[in-house]
C-alpha cells in the first residue's frame, strides 16, 4: 500500500495499461446495470442480445466494450420493462453488495466525502464516456459531469444512472438526513420532471450549463457511520497484490486476480472461462501462470481466504451466505476449506468474531 490513499491501487492500474478507451464502458458497468435491471423483471438473455454483448465478455471485469452499448442497454432495458424511468430505479438499485465489486470498500472510508471522491476516483475503471469531479465550494461540496465533447442529450440515459448511483451512495451514509440543496442537468428531461426528483430526492432544474448536484459540506466531511478502519485497511491490502504484480511484469497472473476476485460470487470460476474471457486457450493461460509462480488453483484458493477473512472481520453474514459468496456450490466444501484455512470448523471461528464484536 503506498501512502494513505486506499484507492491509489486504481491510478496504479491505469499506469499499468488498464486504461479504459475514449467513449468505452467496463464491463463491470455493463454488469451491475444488467443485474439491477433482472432484478426488476428484465430477461438478461433479451438484453445482452439487445446490445451486441455475451457473457463471457460480462464476466471480464477488465474488459471494455464502446459507449453506445451502455446508452443502447439502458434504453433496451426501460423498453423491455416498459418504464420510462427505469435507468433511475437501476441506478437506485446497482448498489455493490459484497467484496467482489472492488467498489464495495469505498463505503468503509471515514467521510461522504471520501466515498464520493474514491468513487470519482474509479471511474477510470469503469467508464470513459463521461467525467465525473468533487470539489468543495464554502458551505456546499459539488458533483458535477463533463460530457468530454459528447452531445448531452445523446448520453442522457448514462449521466442520469450515473447521477442517480451517487445519490444512492450518499443516502446508504445519511439515509433520510441526506440533505441535496441542488440538482442541474444539460440536457433535456427523456420522462416527466416528476418521476426524476421521486427518484433523486430534490428539485431538478433542466437544459442549464453544467450538470451537477450540490451536497452540504458539512454532512459531507461528518464522520461516516459506517467508517471501519481495520476492514478498509485488510481489503485495501487485498487490492494491492496485483498492482505488484504489473510493477513486477505479471500482468496475466493480475488480470486473473481480477477476475477471479470480480467473479467469484456471479458463476463458478474456471480456468477454462477465465482463458475464454481473455481470448486464450486454456493451456497458455494454465502455462503462463504456472511459469509467472502463481498457479491457477493456488491463486483461487488464496483470493477465497483472502475474501473470507475479509467477510469474518465484516462479520454480518451468514455461513451459507459466504459460501456462496466465495463460489462454493456446498456448505459442505466451504467447511472444508475453512477448515484447512484456519485449523477450525468455520462455525467455532464465526462464534469467536460474534463474541468479539459484542
Amino acid at each position: 500500500m503506498e501512502g494513505s490513499n486506499q484507492f491509489g491501487w486504481v491510478e496504479k492500474l491505469v499506469g499499468g495499461g488498464v486504461l479504459i478507451p475514449p467513449n468505452t464502458a467496463s464491463a463491470n458497468l455493463i454488469g451491475r446495470a444488467i443485474a439491477a435491471a433482472v432484478g426488476l423483471g428484465a430477461q438478461r438473455p433479451a438484453l445482452l442480445d439487445a446490445v451486441g454483448i455475451s457473457e463471457a465478455t460480462i464476466r471480464n471485469q477488465l474488459s471494455w466494450v464502446p459507449g453506445v452499448v451502455l446508452n443502447r442497454l439502458l434504453l433496451a432495458i426501460e423498453t423491455q420493462l416498459n418504464k420510462p424511468a427505469a435507468v433511475l430505479e437501476i441506478g437506485r438499485d446497482s448498489k455493490p453488495r459484497c467484496f467482489s465489486d472492488i467498489g464495495y470498500a469505498t463505503r468503509l472510508l471515514p467521510t461522504l466525502y471520501d466515498v464520493i471522491e474514491a468513487n470519482v476516483q474509479m471511474q477510470e475503471l469503469r467508464q470513459n464516456i463521461y467525467r465525473t469531479s468533487l470539489a468543495e465550494h464554502g458551505e456546499f461540496t459539488i458533483l458535477k459531469w463533463n460530457a468530454l465533447g459528447n452531445d448531452p442529450q445523446d448520453i442522457a440515459a448514462a449521466v442520469e444512472f450515473s447521477m442517480v448511483t451517487y445519490v444512492r451512495l450518499a443516502r446508504e451514509i445519511w439515509g433520510e438526513r441526506l440533505i441535496i440543496s441542488g440538482v442541474s442537468m444539460q440536457h433535456r428531461p427523456r420522462f416527466d420532471v416528476a418521476l426524476y426528483e421521486q427518484y433523486i430526492g430534490a428539485p431538478i432544474v433542466f437544459g442549464t450549463k453544467e450538470t451537477m448536484v450540490e451536497f452540504l459540506t458539512e454532512q459531507c466531511r461528518a464522520p461516516s457511520p459506517f467508517a471501519n478502519p481495520t476492514l478498509l485497511a485488510a481489503a485495501t491490502k487485498c487490492h494491492w497484490q496485483p498492482v505488484q504484480w504489473f510493477d513486477a511484469g505479471l500482468q496475466l497472473s493480475a488480470f486473473t486476480y481480477f477476475y477471479l476476485w470480480t467473479e467469484l460470487n456471479k458463476s463458478p470460476v474456471t480456468l477454462d472461462r477465465v482463458a475464454r474471457s481473455f481470448g486464450m486457450a486454456e493451456r497458455t493461460l494454465r502455462r503462463n501462470l504456472v511459469e509467472q509462480g502463481n498457479p491457477f488453483r493456488s491463486m483461487l484458493d488464496d483470493i477465497r481466504k483472502s475474501m473470507c477473512d475479509l467477510y469474518k472481520l465484516e462479520n454480518k453474514r451468514s455461513l451459507a451466505e459466504v459460501a456462496e459468496l466465495l463460489g462454493y456450490g456446498e456448505l459442505s466444501a466451504f467447511t472444508r476449506a475453512y477448515r484447512r484455512w484456519y485449523g477450525e470448523p468455520p462455525s467455532k471461528g464465526w462464534q469467536a468474531v460474534a463474541r468479539k464484536a459484542a
